[in-house]
């Protein structure tokens, strides 16, 4: 999967991924946001969950763009030191659109260069 080194956290093996969670990213230091990546078969589905999940604004317009927009925005919303992303069923987040996936992974990569370049957070997208 492209995209910037250690984006991707996988605790998928682990016997307690929430505390898991918790330990490497203690809120409210982190905001955590979780998914259902069985609900998110697609970038339609993925524009609705992140939405939900970080309380984007009415307006996010629900593209590669916007979404880009939003997670760069992130610290003007919820101040933190960083931004996790939990994805919960992870085996089958974006499993019907793995050009959607190669996307979500380039845009989040970005993402998370500015935040670290500009703001000194952290992004990370964790799959379990």
């Amino acid at each position: 999967m492209p995209a910037e080194e250690g984006l991707f956290l996988d605790l998928r093996s682990g016997a307690a991924p929430a505390e898991e969670i918790a330990r490497l990213f203690p809120p409210p230091a982190y905001f955590t946001a979780c998914v259902d990546g069985a609900g998110i078969p697609d970038k339609a589905a993925l524009m609705e969950a992140l939405a939900a999940a970080f309380g984007f604004p009415a307006y996010f317009g629900r593209n590669w763009d916007a979404l880009l927009d939003c997670l760069r925005s992130l610290p003007g919303e919820i101040p933190a030191r960083g931004y996790v992303l939990a994805v919960r069923n992870s085996g089958s987040f974006l499993s019907s659109s793995p050009g959607d996936l190669e996307d979500f992974a380039d845009i989040a990569g970005e993402a998370r260069s500015f935040l670290k370049d500009k703001f000194k957070a952290a992004l990370v997208v964790v799959l379990l």
